[in-house]
């Protein structure tokens, strides 16, 4: 297997792969620490990390410039922000959905989204979990004007902020909203509204590389992994909190306690053009550009091998 396989090694979301690439390679590869970044070399600036000033993203934004990867994982906000100027990539298919919620301090008079009015919400800035705040924001009547997104990183500085009553509710992926429910106990309240999109993390190619005969075989069978990873972590979750707990250094307690809030299915999603033209919007904006239209984000999401490796299995 030379098959390049990136993603940020630290995330939950991760399980499937770190099984699949260990299968296929037969213990004799990893997942590389990156992201969609290393597909392309992409500048650094436009990275999430970038926009918080610590040193450890400062190092992930630097390193995330060199293309190295033949694929790679990542929440499609990431990999809307980059396609922008490499419309070149592609979706393949979607490894997990981060089940993602609000965690908020009862004691801060939150009993729902409504409630964050006025309030201090934490968030790691221009991610998926930045995005997914704006929905549930919308969805009960506010903007981000109507509270104060506090931008903050690594995640857990952002679970001991909340600990700490420096904001009073947070949104970021796992373990660190269950770093933040652990510390807070009863006086943590969850807040998830139904219907509102959340974002997919996917797997991610090049033109280019699905255009490398030899590359597209392995993403074919990769993708085969891919789904009989996330059938065994239906039935032996344990083996993907070992993977997790290794590859993450996290605490292997938390990770089995926020495991239930991922769904790890390696699927084509029916409404993943649907996720990615509502979250066009709010990237163009961000970065001063007009929004591409449906026709053209459609472009970007190439199914054929996930088909094949469907039909192949």
């Amino acid at each position: 297997m030379d098959l390049q396989v990136y993603g940020m090694r630290n995330v939950m979301e991760q399980a499937p792969t770190h099984i699949a690439v260990d299968a296929m390679s037969g213990g004799k590869a990893v997942v590389q620490h990156g992201n969609v970044a290393h597909l392309v070399g992409a500048d650094a600036l436009m990275n999430s990390a970038s926009v918080v000033h610590t040193a450890e993203a400062r190092a992930i934004s630097a390193e995330a410039a060199q293309p190295v990867a033949d694929v790679a994982t990542n929440y499609d906000t990431q990999f809307m922000r980059f396609s922008a100027k490499r419309p070149d990539m592609r979706i393949l298919c979607t490894v997990t959905r981060g089940l993602y919620h609000i965690v908020a301090r009862r004691s801060a008079g939150i009993g729902s989204v409504a409630d964050l009015r006025g309030k201090r919400v934490g968030t790691f800035p221009r991610t998926s979990s930045h995005y997914y705040l704006t929905g549930e924001l919308k969805a009960h009547g506010l903007a981000e004007r109507d509270v104060e997104v506090v931008g903050l990183a690594p995640i857990f500085e952002i679970s001991k902020a909340m600990i700490e009553r420096r904001v009073d509710a947070i949104c970021i992926w796992e373990p660190a909203s269950q770093a933040a429910r652990d510390g807070l106990g009863a006086d943590a309240i969850e807040l998830k509204t139904p219907g509102v999109l959340t974002p997919l993390f996917n797997l991610n190619t090049t033109t280019a590389k699905l255009a490398d005969a030899g590359k597209r075989k392995q993403m074919v069978e990769l993708i085969r992994h891919l789904i009989r990873a996330s059938a065994l972590l239906k039935t032996q979750p344990h083996i993907g909190c070992d993977w997790l707990a290794k590859s993450s250094g996290f605490d292997r307690g938390q990770i089995e306690r926020a495991f239930r809030y991922h769904d790890y299915t390696t699927a084509i999603l029916p409404n993943q053009l649907d996720i990615i033209a509502g979250q066009e919007p709010w990237i163009a904006a961000e970065q001063g550009r007009a929004p591409r239209t449906r026709e053209q984000l459609a472009t970007l999401l190439d199914y054929s091998v996930y088909h094949e490796a469907v039909a192949g299995m």
